[in-house]
């Protein structure tokens, strides 16, 4: 009786043992209302199987992200799957064996991922000889956000918004007139004024073998000397990095204001007026025709050295985000853009102002996609970001500044090519 009561005991424990799914651990950076909507996809990935479960731990800003999981790493401790921002992207790719790359994963694990159908640009970004590194997760792009009511009284709407540079200079003028004392300012000033502007004009800022920056070209110190000539003619006001220009655009001040797209939804709730969302302007005596721009966001990383039972959850999680009921959801849930516009995510695109301009900056296989993640992506961008304050501050010229920022930005290639034995 003894032995039975054991083995009914055994086998119920080992029930259970067998029944507790696979536990996948995701480190990310999504706060606020978006950490609300991942959380949401993540208990609908729960739900959806038995096998596993995702656990999220927000680890802080994204540059906390990348440093949390950087110590991680070394410690050997990481977690199974990271998100990181676009601009961590080549520090997750050098030195080989951080990461398992997603084909590698997804061909492993014999699951398909309808990657002919994502946006061109946004698997180019995060694909090295063609083969899909990380899965693409909450992408954006850069556009301009305007005060459609104010636009609308000087004759601009939708389809007369400018659509360059030399355009958006009349309708500056004409709001200095209608009384504003600031026509246009941005977020996010070195990833859309110098990183978004290189992009869709076509133009490289870092190439080369050993790599270069070069981004300190007659086009962009032009453009940069035209922002500041706008500064003193009170077209344009400088308001700070990352997303402290808001309270300008908000509060009316500012009737044009250039940021993420997957900010639309939370704009359209703050302000008061009319939104009206359009592209950035394409500075037509550089290119004439519009390249695909830069897409921002984040990804999410298989990390290495996972065992195969994490990496087969991991594989059947990727496969449940691009599904395109879960991308319908995430983007109407966050703003943010889906993996794709066409074939299996064309009904995605309905009605969907944000949507209409990615198929036009993003899906566009015949132009040209500059080369991105070249190097320390994130300590270059807070050089341009410390180089465009001192232009707007007045201490340097355009032409002083960016010069020392691509002196700057060369040493650290130096230092990142070094580390990583590129």
């Amino acid at each position: 009786m003894r032995q039975f009561l054991t083995f009914i005991f055994l086998s119920c424990f080992l029930g259970l043992a067998q029944a507790k799914p696979v536990e996948l651990i995701l480190w990310h950076s999504l706060a606020g209302s978006t950490g609300e909507e991942l959380a949401k996809l993540v208990t609908g990935f729960n739900q959806s199987q038995k096998d596993y479960a995702v656990k999220l731990i927000y680890k802080g800003e994204y540059i906390e992200t990348l440093t949390s999981f950087a110590a991680a790493f070394r410690a050997k401790q990481p977690p199974a799957i990271v998100q990181i921002f676009e601009v961590g992207t080549a520090t997750m790719l050098h030195p080989k064996g951080i990461i398992k790359p997603v084909d590698s994963l997804m061909d492993e694990q014999k699951l398909p991922l309808p990657k002919d159908h994502f946006l061109p640009a946004l698997r180019a970004f995060y694909s090295e000889e063609n083969q899909l590194q990380a899965m693409p997760f909450n992408a954006s792009i850069p556009v301009i956000f305007y005060n459609a009511d104010a636009l609308e009284k000087l004759g601009y709407g939708e389809n007369s918004f400018p659509q360059s540079w030399d355009e958006m200079e009349i309708l500056a003028e004409k709001l200095k007139n209608a009384g504003y004392s600031c026509a246009y300012t941005s977020a996010y000033p070195a990833w859309i004024l110098i990183e978004s502007f290189s992009a869709i004009n076509g133009l490289a800022m870092i190439q080369g073998k050993p790599l270069q920056a070069n981004y300190n070209n007659a086009a962009i110190i032009h453009h940069l000397e035209r922002l500041k000539r706008w500064q003193k003619q009170h077209y344009f006001e400088y308001g700070g990095r990352n997303s402290d220009a808001t309270v300008l655009f908000t509060a009316g001040r500012c009737p044009m204001f250039s940021q993420s797209s997957g900010s639309y939804t939370s704009l359209a709730e703050l302000v008061k007026f009319h939104l009206g969302v359009a592209l950035l302007p394409l500075d037509k005596n550089v290119s004439k025709i519009r390249n695909n721009n830069v897409a921002g966001g984040a990804a999410l990383w298989a990390v290495s050295g996972q065992n195969p039972a994490i990496y087969s959850g991991i594989a059947q999680f990727f496969s449940y985000i691009a599904k395109p009921e879960v991308q319908q959801a995430w983007q109407q849930g966050t703003g943010y853009l889906p993996l794709g516009t066409e074939g299996i995510y064309s009904a995605i695109t309905k009605n969907h102002p944000i949507l209409k301009l990615a198929k036009e900056d993003l899906a566009n296989p015949q132009a040209k996609q500059t080369p991105q993640h070249l190097g320390p992506q994130n300590q270059i961008r807070i050089i341009n970001d410390e180089a465009l304050e001192a232009i707007f501050a007045g201490i340097k010229t355009p032409k002083q500044a960016i010069d020392d920022a691509v002196r700057q930005s060369n040493y650290a290639l130096k230092r990142f090519l070094r580390i990583t034995g590129e």
